[in-house]
């Protein structure tokens, strides 16, 4: 996989979330919670990278390519008119 590829990734992960906690929960799993039994909790281990269904994404990484996002629409907008 180049780093293209990742990125993609990545940005297809971005757009599908609104919040990088909407992210992390979408990583959790029902067992996760029954044992944990905190969803605080989960989410620490999801975004440490100790558990989780998917990529590991920080938070600065998160929020830095929905900026980049949503500028890029701004930008596509505005060519547009």
């Amino acid at each position: 996989m180049d780093q293209d590829d990742g990125l993609t990734a990545v940005d297809n992960l971005v757009t599908q979330f609104n919040t990088y906690e909407d992210f992390l929960d979408s990583q959790i799993t029902t067992v996760d919670l029954y044992y944990l039994e905190d969803e605080s909790l989960a989410r620490q281990l999801v975004e440490l990278g100790y558990r989780g269904t998917g990529e590991i994404v920080t938070r600065e990484d998160f929020e830095a390519r929905k900026a980049a996002i949503e500028v890029a629409r701004l930008a596509e907008r505005t060519q547009k008119k």
